[in-house]
């Protein structure tokens, strides 16, 4: 136990190497920052990450098409050496726009290479985090935030040229320390040195590849990216610096919250916590400072709110999209996919908004009431799915309880046959129910990858693909002859 405690609060240095990721990657607006007193920047910015984000977009939108159809096809531009190339022109692109003055279509082709090697960065990072446990996850993130906020303001406070050597070399270390130690491993599914003890059996080549039950798994983090990039794009004020302070002092108070979740050791599922709790209480305070702020200081209010809340909000986000990596059900690439569109979308919308009709308080104040949507969503989420599924009733009492025998008796000689362990068939017994994997964990108290692990190795002793073929089988009595 003390050896596994010790574990989860180790930082392997390998893996922060995010943090030089963070401080540098050209869709995010705070890194970009770190040059907003070049003269250029303004006119630069806006038609840059427009462009980048569309293309960061598009990257993320492949990655899930082709985690969709074929999850184990080995992708040449996802190699190391292509992924350092393009994240290097990018990166030199940019900085050549900024202190050359160059405002043509130049702008939109460097844009579409940042973004492009920003989604390539990002999926390389996701792939070698596959395999943590959330809290190990949850710990790397939180310290590489961190440091990446303190990079950047390291950037914009050292002489020009300085800042452009420095951006430019974290930008290719960033990218390239994403593979560093994950050579020997099977397409990045045990590249974390702590592999998720509830998952030993998951089995790449059987990850689903379906995109609806991914997409209702994931609704709470691909939601939260997207609100997150939107926010982002449309609040931030270039022209006022503290603004962006408030993002490095609300990265600091977050990833020290951090710390608290790392010491949960509870059998009860952590992503529940999360969504359930901790965000919907942060979300309650970012709503209660901004109604009590006095009007003429709202709008700052809101803005530095919006930082400390989505600050801590999107390092839980990233750390849910690990946890669904590491059970295994889902493609990585059909996960990483659709987390860099969500991100990439809301940049998107939030760009184009502000292109459109500029900066305002009535954009602030709709996309805070969207937050308050969410967070209320967040909350009132659980409680909503129990009420609805009470309506799942057989047409008699009498056909309820022979049912209920028929699918016992059948999850019982099944158990004995492939010889399930006791957890496996109390999970069983749930699924052929029809119940899914997040009411399973809330019903048992596991985490929802726990329960997706042992649904492999279910998977794995009775020969079957998916839970549509256990569940026919198991119903109609079938699977006892294969």
């Amino acid at each position: 136990m003390e050896n596994a405690r010790r574990s989860r609060f180790q930082i392997e240095p390998g893996y922060l190497g995010l943090s030089a990721t963070m401080a540098t990657l050209l869709v995010y607006e705070p890194a970009l920052h770190s040059f907003a007193k070049v003269g250029y920047f303004e006119l630069i910015l806006m038609p840059f990450m427009l462009c980048s984000l569309l293309a960061f977009t598009v990257m993320g939108l492949l990655l899930a098409a082709v985690g969709h159809r074929e999850p184990q096809v080995s992708l040449w531009w996802e190699r190391r050496a292509v992924r350092n190339g393009v994240v290097a022109a990018g990166a030199l692109g940019f900085l050549v726009l900024l202190f050359a003055e160059v405002l043509t279509v130049t702008v939109g082709a460097v844009g579409l290479v940042a973004g492009t090697g920003s989604a390539l960065t990002v999926s390389a990072w996701g792939r070698r985090y596959a395999g943590c446990s959330i809290q190990k996850a949850l710990l790397h993130i939180a310290v590489s935030c961190v440091l990446g906020a303190l990079l950047m303001n390291l950037i914009g406070t050292v002489p020009p040229m300085v800042a452009c050597v420095l951006f430019l070399c974290l930008a290719v270390i960033g990218s390239d320390m994403a593979s560093w130690g994950a050579g020997t491993q099977s397409h990045g599914t045990q590249s974390c040195a702590d592999v998720q003890p509830d998952n030993p059996h998951a089995e790449p080549s059987r990850a689903r590849t379906a995109l609806r039950p991914l997409l209702a798994g994931l609704a709470e983090p691909l939601i939260g990216l997207f609100l997150f990039s939107l926010m982002f794009s449309t609040m931030g004020d270039h022209g006022v610096y503290l603004y962006y302070l408030s993002f490095l002092l609300g990265t600091l108070a977050s990833g020290l919250c951090i710390v608290p979740l790392l010491m949960v050791n509870s059998k009860r599922p952590l992503l529940n916590l999360i969504y359930q709790v901790i965000l919907p209480l942060l979300g309650l305070v970012l709503i209660v400072v901004a109604l009590v702020a006095p009007p003429g200081l709202q709008g700052a209010v809101a803005r530095s709110g919006f930082m400390l809340f989505f600050a801590g909000a999107s390092m839980l986000f990233c750390a849910s999209v690990v946890g669904y990596m590491t059970a295994g059900e889902f493609s990585q690439r059909l996960i990483l996919g659709t987390s860099l569109a969500a991100y990439g979308l809301g940049g998107v919308a939030g760009t184009a908004i502000v292109l459109a009709g500029g900066r305002n308080e009535l954009i602030t104040s709709t996309f805070l009431a969207l937050t308050c949507i969410y967070i209320v969503a967040l909350a009132i989420r659980p409680s909503l799915l129990a009420w609805l599924g009470r309506d799942t009733t057989s047409s008699t009492e009498d056909e309820a309880a022979e049912a209920q025998v028929q699918r016992e008796n059948s999850v019982g000689a099944v158990a004995a046959q492939f010889s399930l362990t006791e957890r496996e068939r109390e999970i069983l017994a749930h699924v052929v129910e029809g119940h899914s994997s997040s009411h399973v964990a809330r019903a048992l108290f596991i985490s929802e990858s726990t329960v997706r692990g042992h649904m492999h190795h279910i998977y794995q002793k009775l020969g079957v693909a998916s839970r549509d073929e256990l569940v026919t089988l198991l119903r109609t009595g079938r699977i006892g002859h294969n």
